[in-house]
C-alpha cells in the first residue's frame, strides 16, 4: 500500500507540474518571456546541469558499490549512467549536424 500512496504521489507531482510548465508557457509566450537572451541562458544552465549530474551519478555509482556491493542498485546505477552517456552522445550528434 505505501508504494501505491509513494506512487500516485509521483504521478500527482508530474502532473502538476505539466501543468504549471504548459500554463506558463502559454502566459509566456503571450509576454514575450523567451527571447533570444533567455534561450542562451537556459541552454548554457541546461550543459551545466549536464555536467553536474554526471559528476553526481558517478559519486552516487561509487556510494552504492561501497554500501551495497553488486547488487541490483549497482546494475541501476550502471543503467543511468549508460543512459546517461547514450543520451549526450546523441544529441551531441544530433546538435552538430548542420541544419
Amino acid at each position: 500500500m505505501n508504494n501505491v500512496i509513494a506512487l500516485s504521489g509521483l504521478i500527482g507531482g508530474l502532473v502538476i507540474a505539466s501543468l504549471v510548465f504548459l500554463i506558463n508557457r502559454k502566459i509566456g509566450t503571450k509576454k514575450r518571456w523567451f527571447d533570444e537572451r533567455y534561450k542562451q541562458v537556459s541552454t548554457l544552465a541546461r550543459a551545466a546541469s549536464w555536467n553536474i549530474t554526471f559528476a553526481v551519478l558517478l559519486i552516487a555509482w561509487a556510494v552504492v558499490i561501497i554500501v551495497d556491493g553488486i547488487s541490483f542498485s549497482f546494475f541501476l546505477m550502471t543503467a543511468l549512467y549508460i543512459a546517461h552517456c547514450i543520451g549526450f552522445l546523441a544529441t551531441s550528434i544530433y546538435f552538430s549536424r548542420d541544419h
